[in-house]
């Protein structure tokens, strides 16, 4: 970065440092489990509280989807949600996203020269910043970090399509434009050399964390109750209803529990699916889907959709959960499966991707290979059958996810900035 920043980065900003992050499709203040909204929301809120904490300001670029969306509004003591026009203001699909970044930059850019903000570093998130990030950091002369969430190379390499030949495109003018990657997991950030070409010393590896004190073990009798599941034992999926999330698979794992008496299982399982239907899914209406595969295999009555939950009510589900099942085809951390850790309650997930850093096969749960029902119906009966063997397996998710903190992931960024002493990242550098 040059000594002098150029004449837009000068101005308002109290002599406090200021961050400008680039979230295009995804507030943190959206309601979260519905259409889009998911990890990267959560993740932007928390970075930017964090960093408030330590008394660096964010300003949140996102694109404006209301008629009465006010320009700005608050996000924690230092941070705030700038939510600009580019494209019409109501959602869209995210198939025509990519339409919108031409507008979204000069909206960004207009906001930044009339408000003569200072900034000291820039962070884009997801492939549909990469082109607007790469502009500004060129015309503000500062360092500029992209944290991908999830990769298109990767998800074809589960068969998914990742959006078209254009966002791989744009993926790889990230890493060509020399952007510092931020990757939540090792394993991401070989992702990003092995399919991308980026140089190892280009990564810097940064876990993300999760809200201890939201996310903890709790008594949900009374609640267990009020849904009548007395007598039963529950398997929980969370998140967005879509194929590459594999929603299906637990139904089909129920169904095999129901047919594997030999398995152990002395109490019938309830699945219960918290999250609604994904516009970037491959089909529409895949809850409907779900409910019919359901009563088709004779599930009537054992099936519950509580459709999107805020995350007060989100985190009383995970602890009333006996098992949350992570059935994902490709993950590239997975935030769900560590919240569920952090309420206590044992992990089932795929072993894939950023889920091997999470959970800690045989400790917490257990980590599945394939997608053979038979191995899933398995591996749940395996950590719901003994109570006792499943509260230890609570006691182990709760101390395992204890090492996830948001504070950690923001010792790392806020290095990469320019604002904390480097040491303070060490751990994360790649090798």
């Amino acid at each position: 970065m040059a000594s002098v920043p150029s004449p837009l980065a000068i101005g308002e900003g109290g002599g406090r440092p200021v961050v400008a992050v680039l979230s295009l499709h995804a507030s943190p203040l959206a309601r979260l489990g519905e259409r889009e909204n998911g990890g990267l929301n959560v993740y932007v809120r928390a970075v930017s509280e964090e960093l408030g904490v330590r008394g660096i300001a964010s300003d949140v670029f996102v694109r404006r989807t209301g008629q009465d969306e006010p320009l700005e509004r608050p996000l924690g003591p230092r941070s705030r949600v700038i939510a600009v026009d580019a494209g019409p203001r109501r959602a869209l699909p995210k198939g025509r996203l990519a339409g919108t970044r031409a507008d979204f930059l000069t909206a960004v850019r207009a906001y930044v020269h009339q408000r003569r903000r200072h900034y000291r570093a820039l962070h884009s998130h997801y492939w549909l910043t990469g082109d607007v990030a790469a502009a500004l950091a060129s015309e503000l002369d500062l360092p500029w970090l992209h944290t991908a969430h999830t990769l298109a190379a990767v998800k074809a390499e589960h068969g998914f399509d990742g959006d078209g030949p254009e966002r791989l495109l744009a993926e790889r003018r990230v890493i060509a434009g020399g952007a510092r990657l931020v990757a939540s997991t090792p394993e991401e950030a070989r992702d990003l050399c092995r399919l991308y070409g980026a140089r190892p010393d280009q990564c810097v590896v940064a876990p993300p964390g999760v809200d201890l004190d939201r996310f903890r073990p709790r008594d949900t009798q009374a609640l267990r109750s009020r849904l009548g599941l007395d007598g039963r034992l529950v398997a929980l999926f969370a998140g967005r209803l879509e194929p590459l999330k594999g929603p299906d698979l637990l139904i089909e794992a129920i169904a095999e529990l129901d047919r594997s008496p030999w398995l152990g299982l002395r109490q019938p399982v309830h699945a219960l699916f918290a999250g609604d239907d994904s516009s970037d899914g491959a089909r529409v209406g895949q809850r409907q889907e779900l409910a019919r595969r359901a009563a088709a295999l004779g599930l009537d009555g054992r099936v519950t959709f509580t459709g999107a939950l805020a995350q007060e009510r989100l985190a009383l589900v995970y602890s009333l959960a006996d098992v949350v099942v992570v059935p994902s085809h490709t993950e590239s951390f997975g935030l769900v499966a560590l919240e569920a850790l952090a309420s206590g309650t044992p992990v089932v997930a795929a072993d894939v991707g950023g889920l091997r850093h999470v959970a800690a096969d045989g400790v917490t749960g257990q980590l599945v290979a394939g997608r053979a029902p038979t191995a899933w119906a398995a591996a749940i009966a395996a950590t719901l059958a003994d109570p006792l063997r499943r509260a230890r397996l609570g006691g182990a998710a709760r101390r395992r996810a204890e090492t996830f903190t948001w504070e950690r992931t923001v010792d790392v960024l806020a290095a990469e900035y320019g604002l904390e002493p480097a040491a303070a990242l060490a751990a994360g550098h790649c090798v």
